[in-house]
């Protein structure tokens, strides 16, 4: 969301494990392009009506009497339409974060105990609350994107191949820049950056910065994570060490062979649940045709 865009849209989603007594971490990026993606059980009827208005938008009659227990648009406008479920979540403080919540935790075959909305504005001041961030990379950069908020000057981003040193602006820019570029090049560089301030979190800088965090937060992000756990968690994420982050994009190699009507990629579920399955449990396959060697490093 920001300004002259239409609402709030999931174009970034990632979720995000921590393992407390290993130290170990990952970061799994969805793509906001994929269709067709499946949904919990319980919610398998919810969109049937918007299911045959997409097949006669894409104009395959002979499945408009099908359902495919999914939602049938693509994932990133999920949040939109159930963000006012609160007759189906009346506990949440987001049913559209909450149902977004669900549905990823059913494709990755794992619970996900909480989420967090970031909206651009609210990005852009915790990476300045750390006095910036630095990342690697890979290929040389220079992109404009439109404002955080009303009244802010375009952010702009130049960078070369190597470290660099980001002010939030400039992060915002790196992380949104697209033109010259791919959506998953794009998602590739969001887990890097998301990686990098995770990595930047010690606990002098926790220390030091905790109130500028507090007031970047206050406000802009909608989250259910108690404010109780925070102490415990931000202490654990401050001995986390750059390389024990692992990050994975369910890209092209976790896709079906075959697209939706629209023209959308569709997960191939087992494969994603395989590939969580085993970073999380530390076993990293060699003949695993969609492991990358390295997404952030020098």
């Amino acid at each position: 969301g920001g300004p002259g865009r239409g609402g709030m849209r999931t174009d970034t989603m990632m979720v995000a494990t921590l393992d407390p007594e290993t130290g170990k971490a990952a970061i799994f990026g969805f793509p906001r392009n994929l269709g067709h993606t499946p949904l919990p059980p319980r919610f398998g009827d919810a969109f049937v009506d918007l299911q045959r208005t997409v097949n006669e938008r894409s104009k395959q009659p002979e499945q408009s009497s099908g359902n495919c227990k999914c939602f049938p648009e693509q994932l990133n406008a999920l949040y939109p339409f159930t963000r006012k479920w609160t007759r189906t979540y009346p506990d949440e403080v987001d049913p559209g974060m909450a149902m977004l919540r669900d549905t990823l935790s059913n494709v990755m075959g794992i619970p996900i105990d909480y989420y967090m909305l970031v909206d651009m504005a609210a990005f852009v001041d915790l990476v300045d609350a750390i006095d910036g961030v630095d990342v690697y990379v890979q290929k040389p950069l220079a992109a404009e994107v439109s404002p955080p908020r009303e009244g802010d000057p375009w952010a702009k981003v130049d960078v070369d191949v190597g470290w660099n040193h980001l002010d939030g602006s400039q992060a915002l820019a790196y992380a949104r820049a697209r033109k010259h570029s791919s959506d998953y090049a794009r998602m590739e560089r969001q887990r890097c950056m998301v990686r990098a301030v995770a990595a930047k979190a010690d606990p002098l800088t926790l220390l030091r910065k905790f109130p500028a965090i507090v007031d970047a937060v206050n406000g802009s992000v909608v989250t259910d994570f108690p404010l109780s756990l925070a102490p415990d968690l931000l202490m654990i994420v401050s001995h986390l060490d750059f390389d024990d982050i692992e990050t994975v994009g369910f890209v092209h190699g976790y896709w079906q062979s075959e697209r939706d009507g629209l023209g959308k990629p569709v997960l191939n579920v087992g494969r994603v649940r395989a590939k969580v399955k085993e970073v999380i449990a530390g076993e990293e396959d060699p003949s695993d045709e969609t492991a990358v060697e390295s997404e952030c490093d020098a």
